[in-house]
């Protein structure tokens, strides 16, 4: 059936009228190819929410990968066949999926678009054709990478990517996200000349929706710019095949407590600049032995250490399984039987299985966090930005977090120890609220 749109001024969006079959969703910010559980979380997560609306919905990830192709996944009871179409930037103009290509066919559907030889010119590479026929773009910028905080490279090559969607005439969508900070004035305005062309804003915090309007000035309708909580919230949880034995029955124990804690690679070196690059007060390193030590203190307590970003070669800046084996090796030696680290390459679904046996959870990873508390385990923020306190807002735990940029070893301390000395009650209230912010997820896509 063919797919129409139309403007509703009472609504002030753009609808799609549709039948069961016909919608294409292209998916911007989000793959399952960078390492990044926290990214892969949100790819998954924003087709379960596409799906949701339109369960026949062709939905292509763009910008992804190197070469055309597929992936599958087995998603809502069903296998779900992803297409990737790359938009590539690197020195090889002549390649077909070239950012530049796509700005000269842009071009060109602009002039010829009504005319028998444009369509004629279209069918001469699938990589545009496939773009051509998409009805919404819908971006997600990795949900926080839409700043210029990890430099400038990474939020320029982001801007192009929405702004080919823009300029191919694409209806816009921004998924629940951070918006900035911005350091630099132009990051600033590129950031506004992108949003003021979106159809549709959400933000993944309710300081983000006064943000956003700010950075609009009166350049935003009422109903633009939307709260919705980070789709992370809705990823399924699925048991790993090969977890060990031993750290199963320890985490399923009744007579154990088991903490999760989440290191972070990237803060353990100090940032991409390896020197302190995001403003801690504290010694990050010094910090997460002193947290292992503090929980292993405690009578009955294990502490499980769990990574979430598995970077491939040339990133190890990034790891957190090497920030984890470190403190491992560094601390574990007289707690052997009660320090555990999780040491295979597991995927966002399984580290979130894992996660879930916690009875209480640290990280420095905020989709870490988010996988705890989507299962309703108790869960305390190391925040090294502002995106941790608007996501805990989302749920009624902004309380949970404690911003390294600005507290000490010994407030951090303090904070951990209250945090988990209310982990029941918190979990308590988790039950309740959870399914209230899954629902309202599962939900983003039915203003169309």
């Amino acid at each position: 059936m063919e797919v129409m749109f139309r403007w509703s001024d009472s609504k002030a969006h753009k609808e799609i009228e549709r039948g069961d079959r016909g919608i294409k969703v292209g998916l911007l910010g989000a793959s399952f190819d960078t390492g990044n559980l926290g990214v892969s979380t949100l790819a998954e997560s924003s087709i379960k929410a596409v799906l949701h609306r339109w369960p026949d919905a062709e939905i292509i990830f763009l910008g992804s990968g190197y070469v055309a192709g597929e992936q599958r996944l087995f998603l809502m009871g069903r296998e779900v066949c992803i297409k990737t179409l790359p938009i590539r930037f690197c020195k090889n103009i002549f390649m077909p999926h070239h950012f530049l290509k796509y700005v000269f066919y842009g071009l060109f559907s602009k002039v010829l678009r009504k005319s028998q030889l444009w369509h004629k010119f279209l069918s001469r590479n699938q990589y545009f054709k496939t773009f051509y026929e998409i009805n919404i773009v819908a971006d997600i910028t990795g949900g926080d990478s839409f700043s210029d905080i990890y430099g400038m490279r990474r939020f320029f090559f982001g801007f192009l990517n929405k702004w080919v969607a823009v300029f191919w005439g694409k209806r816009l969508i921004m998924l629940p996200q951070t918006y900035g900070p911005f350091r630099k004035p132009i990051a600033k305005k590129m950031a506004g000349y992108i949003l003021k062309r979106c159809d549709l804003v959400y933000s993944r915090d309710r300081m983000g929706v006064e943000y956003v309007k700010g950075l609009l000035k009166d350049n935003v309708n009422g109903d633009k710019v939307k709260f919705a909580p980070d789709v992370g919230f809705i990823l399924d949880a699925h048991r790993p095949g090969d977890l060990k034995g031993d750290l199963l029955l320890k985490m399923n124990d009744t007579n154990t407590i088991a903490v999760g804690f989440n290191v972070s690679g990237l803060l353990f070196n100090g940032g991409y600049s390896r020197n302190n690059m995001f403003g801690l007060k504290t010694d990050y390193r010094n910090l997460v032995h002193r947290i292992v030590e503090l929980f292993l203190a405690k009578e009955g307590v294990i502490v499980v250490l769990v990574p979430h970003v598995f970077p491939p070669a040339g990133y190890e800046v990034e790891s957190d399984p090497a920030a984890c084996r470190s403190v491992y090796e560094a601390v574990g030696e007289n707690y052997r039987d009660r320090l555990f680290l999780v040491d295979s390459k597991l995927n966002h679904n399984q580290i979130k299985y894992i996660i879930g046996l916690c009875d209480f959870f640290v990280g420095s990873r905020m989709h870490s966090c988010i996988a705890a508390i989507s299962q309703c385990v108790a869960s305390a923020g190391l925040a090294y930005s502002d995106k941790f306190k608007g996501v805990f807002e989302s749920v009624g735990m902004e309380d949970y977090v404690v911003d390294m940029r600005y507290a000490g070893d010994e407030e951090i301390a303090a904070f951990l120890e209250k945090a988990f000395e209310f982990r029941k009650v918190t979990a308590a209230r988790l039950k309740e609220v959870v399914p209230q912010v899954q629902r309202r997820v599962e939900s983003i896509f039915d203003i169309f």
